[in-house]
């Protein structure tokens, strides 16, 4: 089976669509904060404008200024900015300094330190949307996470410890092995994992003799490779004996973009804008 991530992604923006049509006044702003982007960050940006005028919803690309941290602090409090996205990597700027500064209740990412602790007693305002977008494609195609083994291969901090807390939350109940860069015997735990989730940026990383007949295949990865955009996972040999697939492009991705529009309402809902 392949898990089409834009069946997903549609299914959030008619929520979001209906949730705006019932509302009245002006919608805030989302603000994409960033300085010297470079092509692939352009490329998410230009996509998320796009969606953004889809749904009405102001998308503003502001550059770093002298004083970051003091423009954050400003956006904070702006009543007509609901959300906000630090654009990574940041080359002028302490970036940690800036996400230190952020609203976690507009930090749409989840990229606080507020918002990843938070995950832990299910205090977080958001998670990291590409973990959440793992989490809600299995829940999407009703594939049965409780006491399975779950193998993720990837540690950062927007998908892959994040994706671990999320998975072993109370009445998920995964079981997981993280893998890394260090780990040994990285076919054994993920051939031995009834899904297996990769984030490693490596293209074709993920093998057919490495995965289980009858598992369960989360490709987060983007790579091009001769211009073309290619996830982790050699999809054609995988596909052959996985129970169910993401497909890259069109899986995980197309769903984190609409969860950013998701966090995006629930903040302005927070605001009681």
């Amino acid at each position: 089976m392949i898990l089409d991530g834009k069946i997903v992604s549609e299914s959030i923006y008619a929520e979001i669509k209906e949730k705006i049509s019932n509302r009245t006044g002006e919608l805030p702003s989302l603000v994409l904060f960033c300085d010297e982007p470079d092509p692939s960050n352009k490329t998410y940006m230009k996509s998320i404008r796009r969606q953004g005028e889809k749904l009405g919803i102001e998308v503003i690309v502001r550059d770093s200024s002298s004083n970051p941290v003091e423009e954050i602090s400003e956006l904070n409090k702006d009543k007509n900015v609901a959300g906000i996205m630090v654009m990574h990597p940041l080359k002028t700027a302490d970036e940690k300094a800036v996400l230190a500064a952020l609203d976690p209740g507009k930090d749409l990412e989840g990229r606080t330190v507020s918002n990843l602790g938070g995950i832990i007693n299910d205090e977080e305002f958001f998670a990291p949307p590409t973990a959440e977008a793992v989490m809600e494609i299995l829940n999407y195609y009703g594939i049965e996470v409780k006491g399975r083994d779950i193998t993720i291969v990837g540690r950062s901090n927007t998908v892959g410890k994040p994706l671990a807390l999320l998975l072993l939350k109370k009445g998920v109940d995964g079981t997981v092995t993280v893998c890394h860069s260090r780990s040994r015997d990285i076919s054994e735990k993920t051939f031995n994992a009834d899904i297996v989730v990769s984030a490693v940026g490596i293209a074709g990383f993920i093998e057919r003799e490495m995965i289980r007949p009858g598992a369960v295949v989360i490709d987060v990865g983007i790579n091009f490779v001769d211009g073309k955009l290619v996830g982790d996972v050699d999809f054609d040999e995988v596909s052959q004996i996985a129970a169910a697939i993401t497909p890259v492009p069109g899986g995980v991705g197309s769903v984190t973009t609409a969860l950013l529009f998701r966090h995006y309402y629930r903040s302005i809902e927070r605001m009681g804008s």
